[in-house]
């Protein structure tokens, strides 16, 4: 038994201006007077809303419990609860002090919704109808910050309009209550069907910024990327076939284009031959710029020298130092000394690079020549600067490049077996990356940092396996054996073979329409953002439903 008021709706006392007698007033006044009910009854409803959601709760509660007893009774094979047991069970609830109070309390609350019916006005126009649900949602549209005319209008005024054109469409079926709410929770964007149907996928601030960074280099993303959303890459992958692999191997050349452009080369590969080719061509250019000017030797020149000899003795015994970097050092010293111009400085930066590439697999010697040569390149930048300033820009930019060249280097053969085709992955470059880089990394001042920000978060890759077999006996075995089974009903064996030729082809069309650049751009736009469920607004509109669905509960309805 339920502790709702179940009066009939003829016991219903009628409301002031409901009497057939009333003249019929006007479209206006109607609707500020239904208004200004609306108001008064909102109002009451969100000081009793404590008790409304506790009378709510109990009786989910007790349909619950009733629906719970009659399963287990029919799974048992149980006769169903006996009206005399059942009013027992009811009698002893009602004889309880906590039953006691809330019947006080809920008896209270229906005999001020009694009150408000008998002295409040009642609409005699359906546009007077629609200003008194309005006015119903008002009161709790107000409460707590920001703009107030907003808050009415986004919480009050759109939610109301539709709860009630939703309850006018349905009005005098069982589906009204229902249609109320789920029309006040589509206006007030509680459920953003709308906002949804625009941007199906919202995504943060953050990972909006890293889809754009790859969109500006070129890659192309996938709905499931863009979002994160494994469910719709994992769809992407196991529907696409050959679509997602091909997919997945042009955004492997389109983010290789974006990291050895870096470099200043142009290729979708990074294979042995375009590698071979940009490294004569930045050495070319260091070597014409340094070919006209003079390493000028300088006290920052000399402690560039001295650091890089003392991190490596600090990390190598005396016993096990390599000659080649005290070599390294002398050939340097005589360089200065000797006061030659670029030709010497060439020979000289030729032989350091030949070196480091010999002891790659020593980190001690390789990290101590790669210092001894950017000290020596320093060096001759300020130089430059110094004897031919035009240069200078020029210069920066092939001393760029060659540094971004050697990360590359590493990246390509961090591939592994993969290396001869040139593909660099956003695990490789991280990987690559020099030791100086951590630092950069973290502060995203390194040319890769932000493409392997990005790629490493986003480009998550599509899977070319097509899933599990299980998974892959869902998504496309079920709806051929569905297809065939309609088929066969319709035009037996050979409608059964066509039907299950369409159906084993409809997870294959569905995978390239999620592939295909007007879906993709579709998953991805970011055109509305969702209303967001924490806000004090939408808490604030919750309890107008709730006090408005209960009181529709309660009493018979009001139309």
């Amino acid at each position: 038994m339920s502790n709702f008021k179940e009066a009939p709706a003829l016991k219903k006392m009628p409301r002031l201006g409901a009497a057939p007698q009333q003249p019929q007033p006007s479209t206006i006044d109607d609707v500020a007077a239904s208004g200004a009910s609306g108001l008064v009854r909102g109002s009451v409803e969100l000081g009793m809303l404590p008790a409304t959601i506790k009378r709510l709760g109990d009786r989910g509660a007790e349909y619950v419990v009733n629906q719970g007893d009659e399963f287990v009774r029919s799974i048992f094979g149980l006769p169903p609860m006996s009206d005399e047991w059942r009013a027992k069970v009811q009698k002893a609830k009602d004889e309880s002090w906590g039953a006691k109070m809330d019947n006080a309390i809920y008896s209270g609350q229906d005999a001020v919704r009694d009150v408000m019916d008998e002295n409040l006005y009642a609409p005699q126009t359906t546009p007077g109808k629609y200003a008194e649900t309005v006015g119903e949602f008002v009161p709790s549209a107000v409460l707590g910050g920001g703009n107030l005319l907003t808050n009415v209008v986004k919480y009050g005024a759109v939610p109301g309009l539709a709860s009630e054109a939703a309850g006018q469409a349905t009005e005098g079926t069982k589906l009204e209550p229902y249609a109320r709410l789920v029309g006040a929770l589509l206006g007030s964007g509680i459920v953003p069907a709308g906002e949804r149907l625009i941007t199906p996928l919202p995504v943060s601030a953050e990972r909006q910024l890293m889809n754009q960074a790859l969109r500006n280099e070129g890659i192309e993303l996938t709905g499931g990327q863009a979002s994160g959303s494994t469910i719709l890459r994992n769809a992407e992958s196991d529907l696409g076939g050959a679509a997602a692999k091909k997919f997945s191997e042009m955004q492997g050349d389109q983010h290789t284009r974006a990291a050895v452009s870096r470099a200043g080369i142009s290729a979708d590969r990074a294979t042995p031959e375009v590698m071979h080719q940009a490294l004569t061509r930045i050495g070319d250019d260091l070597d014409a710029l340094a070919a006209n000017n003079s390493l000028i030797p300088d006290p920052q020149l000399a402690n560039d020298i001295a650091t890089a000899r003392r991190d490596y003795n600090s990390r190598v015994g005396e016993g096990a130092r390599a000659p080649v970097v005290e070599d390294s050092i002398i050939d340097i010293a005589r360089l200065v000394n000797g006061g030659q111009r670029g030709e010497t400085y060439k020979a000289t930066r030729s032989r350091l690079e030949e070196e480091q590439a010999k002891n790659w697999h020593n980190r001690e010697i390789s990290e101590a020549l790669s210092a001894i040569r950017n000290a020596m390149d320093d060096a001759m930048e300020r130089s430059i600067a110094t004897q031919d300033p035009n240069s200078l820009n020029a210069w920066q930019e092939a001393k760029r490049q060659y540094r971004n060249f050697l990360d590359l280097e590493k990246a390509v053969a961090a591939a592994g077996e993969d290396a001869p085709k040139g593909i660099i992955s956003p695990s490789h470059l991280q990987s690559a990356m020099r030791p100086q880089s951590p630092r950069a990394f973290a502060q995203e001042d390194g040319d890769f940092t932000a493409l392997v920000k990005a790629g490493k978060e986003v480009l998550k890759p599509l899977s070319s396996s097509g899933g599990s077999p299980v998974r892959s006996f869902i998504q496309k075995g079920i709806p051929a054996l569905v297809s065939a089974g309609a088929g066969h009903k319709l035009a037996g064996g050979h409608g059964a073979m066509l039907g299950a030729i369409a159906g084993g082809a409809v997870p294959y069309a569905a995978g390239r329409i999620l592939l295909s650049p007007p879906v993709r751009a579709y998953l991805q736009n970011q055109l509305i953002q969702p209303t967001r469920l924490t806000s004090p607004r939408v808490a604030a509109l919750a309890q107008a439903l709730l006090s408005q669905q209960a009181a529709q509960g309660q009493q018979q309805p009001k139309r």
